[in-house]
């Protein structure tokens, strides 16, 4: 089984193969918004991978054109919905101070830091 550790909660769980980041959060009453239920259309599920991105499966063509939309940007940004672990993996669930999360309204531009 994958182990998630969540820095800014400080804990690790675990999930079952095949479940999705979001999924094993919420089994573990972990709390991550998620406003879509993990249908990969709101974005708000977003999460920064620290370690492990290479346990994880490629992002889909669906979570391309989200994390494309979302204000937390960077190649280790995934939503939690879309990343199903195969091994252990470290994330951080909420932005850290400076950095940005949401959606980008149609006709809003990108905040710089």
């Amino acid at each position: 089984m994958a182990k998630i550790h969540v820095v800014d909660k400080d804990i690790t769980v675990e999930g079952k193969p095949g479940d999705p980041i979001l999924f094993v959060m919420w089994d573990n009453r972990v709390s991550i918004t998620c406003i879509c239920g993990g249908n990969c259309s709101c974005g708000t599920c977003n999460i920064e991978v620290l370690k492990g991105m290479e346990n994880l499966n490629p992002r889909t063509e669906c979570e391309h054109k989200i994390l494309s939309r979302i204000k937390r940007q960077g190649s280790n940004v995934r939503l939690a919905c879309q990343s199903v672990p195969t091994g252990d993996v470290v994330i951080r669930i909420v932005p850290e101070v400076g950095s940005h999360s949401g959606i980008l309204r149609p006709g809003q531009v990108q905040p710089s830091e």
